[in-house]
């Protein structure tokens, strides 16, 4: 089913699929000479004057909404870069658009094929690291929340996560692909246009990351990220959208495969942290009202059946911090918190969840004060809204989807 509030993220949704399809016609390389086209050096995109890669050439490393002495005036171009290039016949990326993706080597625009058209017609040029970036023109991917769908007041502890600026809105933390940390606050203008608030860069130096509500009391959102060596990380939230000095919470932390902040498991007022070890045990870390935490309690062994964690607060409405897990056979379980650390008798979702697709869990994303799931599909993501007794309806489009190997949505 398709929210009406959605239905012009589908056209977006045509628009990078289209681009990926011109890709896919446009990257086989024009005949030409090996002396001319290898003017061009390893890993550098190069546009030349004339046709047969000749006259004069020059390296582009960034986006150019003009082009000065090159406009109307490229006639090949040689991509042996990793960046993702889409050529315009009007200025500042306007008009007809050509794409193409990274090493994809020379094109002779002067030559046959669809190209062709485009011989002396190139009027700007846009190069990002993605195919979401060069087609959609921002590194962020476009998270709108509607004023109705604001979560009602008085909400419970456990559904309290997923709002980082304490606006009622849920939000969305986004790593890109090149490691840029970007603030999705899901306000738009009136146009329903976003803007990504940029965190900061370097977060690919982090393997995990994850969030669900206030873990220090002072009524902010925090996250915790694991970096390469192992250690864990308490980001403080500021309560806008970006974070305070971080504290380490202790090292040790690649011997578990996968780490989930979940909310209060054990009842005692005080978000918990579960992590899964390289041998399947699963962990509960009891917080202790400051960022850390307490003594582990195992939950128990086999979870290596499982490939994804995801803790959606309360599914099931018995005021419970609940998980959600997905095993290998593509089938996405509820395991209903008992409020002790541990969790009951598991059910069944429906759907078929693949393991190239992650699960996320930010709380409830429409507004009725109840806990969702998310995931993408292509270039869409889709929300999957609960109905509070432990079961999801079905699911409804929401925003574009960046498929880059590195994004990390949460």
């Amino acid at each position: 089913m398709l929210g009406t509030t959605s239905a012009r993220r589908l056209i977006g949704t045509a628009t990078a699929v289209a681009a990926s399809l011109a890709t896919l016609l446009t990257a086989a390389p024009q005949a030409a000479a090996a002396e001319n086209y290898d003017r061009c050096p390893a890993g550098k995109l190069c546009v030349f004057q004339y046709g047969d890669f000749k006259g004069k050439m020059e390296i582009i490393s960034s986006s150019r909404p003009t082009l000065g002495i090159w406009n109307n005036s490229i006639s090949s171009v040689v991509n042996n870069s990793d960046l993702y290039l889409s050529m315009a016949m009007e200025a500042n990326y306007e008009g007809e658009r050509y794409y193409m993706p990274p090493h994809s080597g020379p094109n002779d625009l002067s030559g046959g094929g669809i190209g062709r058209q485009w011989d002396n017609k190139v009027s700007s040029l846009r190069v990002a690291t993605t195919d979401y970036e060069v087609t959609q023109g921002v590194p962020w991917m476009d998270w709108f929340v509607q004023d109705e769908e604001k979560r009602p007041a008085g909400l419970p502890a456990v559904a309290q996560f997923g709002d980082l600026n304490n606006d009622a809105r849920p939000d969305l933390l986004e790593r890109a692909d090149d490691g840029r940390l970007w603030f999705l606050s899901g306000v738009g203008d009136a146009n329903w246009v976003t803007k990504g608030r940029l965190v900061g860069g370097g977060w690919n130096a982090m393997t995990q990351l994850a969030r669900h509500g206030d873990y220090n009391g002072d009524a902010k959102e925090d996250i915790y990220a694991r970096d390469r060596s192992g250690t864990l990380w308490f980001y403080p939230g500021r309560g806008d959208g970006a974070f305070g000095d971080r504290v380490r919470v202790g090292g040790g932390w690649n011997a578990m495969r996968e780490i989930s902040a979940a909310g209060d498991l054990d009842g005692d007022g005080r978000r918990d942290l579960l992590a899964r070890d390289t041998s399947g045990v699963l962990w509960t870390y009891p917080g202790n009202g400051r960022g850390i935490f307490g003594n582990r309690v195992k939950v128990g062994g086999g979870w290596n059946a499982m490939n994804q964690l995801a803790s959606p607060g309360d599914l099931n409405g018995d005021g419970k911090a609940d998980l959600a897990a997905r095993d290998g056979s593509r089938n996405l379980w509820l395991y209903p918190g008992n409020g002790r650390g541990t969790f009951g008798n598991r059910t069944k979702l429906p759907y078929a969840w693949p393991a190239d697709a992650p699960v996320l869990a930010t709380g409830d994303v429409n507004g009725d004060g109840i806990s969702d799931l998310m995931r993408p599909i292509d270039y869409q993501l889709f929300a999957y809204h609960g109905d509070g007794k432990g079961g999801i309806g079905g699911p409804w489009a929401d925003m574009l989807w960046d498929t880059a190997r590195n994004v990390r949505v949460f």
